[in-house]
């Protein structure tokens, strides 16, 4: 009896210390630079190869990112100047009529001794020159030439910033492009070095990668609460595609970026991450779209898709592929990525931050 009572208090001992292990958790112990160092001693040179590539795309990204908002800045630029070209053309139009008009009607009142000064003049400019014109312009003629002059004056300034801005533009778009080439090389160098290291390196290293997201996210998003949304899988295959932590980075016409960008080769095959339902489109600044819904709620944005392999409305299975790596929208002629968001609310929810939950899936 005594026997079974000491049972029951173990039993018993051993329940209340489970309970309390439950309520209060032991810390986790984040995984340091150090760990993985030591357990990636066989892969040593492979991983110091790895970490530069990795730094590197890191900062070919940053100065893609930077270049192309410069890109967009100048191509914002150059429409602005054009639309005001494109009015003054218009004034000029219609004040060289009214002046034509004016002109005809001097030499109808005999205004011009010469009637030949009219029809041999082969700009309206020329008839404007003429000192008879100019002595015999009525007051409402004289302001039309003003006018002409004033708005031919602003047509040349506005065509000087044109074509200055046009050479800026230029450098500009030829520096994207090189900068595009460095971090596509440095992507391929990342992704073929991350795959010559051992498995337990790889398990290390990636965990550790996974923590530093983790604490920047929840160092800058305390508030919106957990991304862990369930069973979720990468995009592309994983180590086929290269991304960086882009939350709240600068974007065209004052946005910031809600998404992460995760580039891998043109035509790569992009996965449902998770089972649900999809909702395609094409048009606006993220071209080709797809919209999952998943089973439980949350949902995920693609963007800049090359092409679809499914159709509006279709239920998927996680793993499916349901489209392609692309440049479409605004992305035209960038790297190929796809724009990544998650939002755990739905659709009409907002986005939080991704890379975490990316990078866990991904590596």
């Amino acid at each position: 009896m005594v026997a079974l009572k000491g049972r029951y208090r173990a039993l018993l001992l051993i329940t209340l210390v489970a309970l309390v292990a439950s309520l209060f958790p032991l810390p986790i112990r984040a995984v340091t630079k150090a760990q993985v160092d030591a357990a990636c001693e066989d892969s040593r040179e492979h991983l110091a190869e790895y970490r530069q590539a990795r730094a590197d795309f890191d900062d070919a990204a940053l100065d893609y990112e930077d270049v192309l908002l410069e890109v967009d800045t100048l191509e914002h630029k150059q429409r602005r100047i054009q639309g005001s070209i494109d009015n003054r053309s218009e004034d000029l139009a219609a004040i060289q009529e009214k002046i034509e008009e004016q002109a005809v009607q001097l030499y109808m009142l005999g205004g011009f001794s010469n009637p030949g000064i009219i029809l041999s003049a082969s700009s309206v400019d020329e008839v404007l020159t003429t000192s008879q014109f100019l002595s015999a312009a009525t007051v409402g003629g004289q302001e039309s030439i003003n006018d002409l002059i004033a708005a031919k004056g602003e047509y040349g300034r506005f065509q000087e910033e044109l074509d200055e801005n046009s050479d800026v533009l230029e450098v500009a778009e030829e520096k994207a492009f090189e900068v595009r080439g460095i971090q596509e090389e440095a992507m391929e160098r990342e992704q073929a070095t991350y795959a010559k290291l051992s498995g337990t390196c790889k398990d290390l290293q990636k965990k550790y990668e996974v923590e530093q997201a983790a604490a920047r996210q929840v160092a800058r998003q305390r508030a919106s609460g957990s991304v862990q949304v369930g069973s979720f899988i990468c995009p592309f295959t994983p180590g086929r595609t290269s991304f960086r932590d882009t939350w709240g980075a600068p974007r065209s016409g004052g946005r910031t970026h809600k998404g992460t960008d995760m580039f891998a080769a043109w035509n790569e095959p992009v996965y449902a991450v998770a089972a649900g339902t999809v909702s395609i489109r094409s048009g606006g600044l993220g071209g080709n779209i797809v919209w999952l819904t998943a089973n439980n709620g949350v949902a995920y944005y693609y963007a800049h898709l090359n092409g679809f392999n499914v159709s509006n409305g279709q239920s998927v299975s996680q793993g499916q592929t349901i489209a392609f790596n692309g440049d479409s929208g605004n992305a035209k002629g960038t790297s190929p990525h796809v724009h990544f968001q998650l939002h755990p609310g739905g659709r009409g929810g907002a986005a939080v931050p991704s890379y975490a939950t990316l990078a866990a899936a991904c590596k």
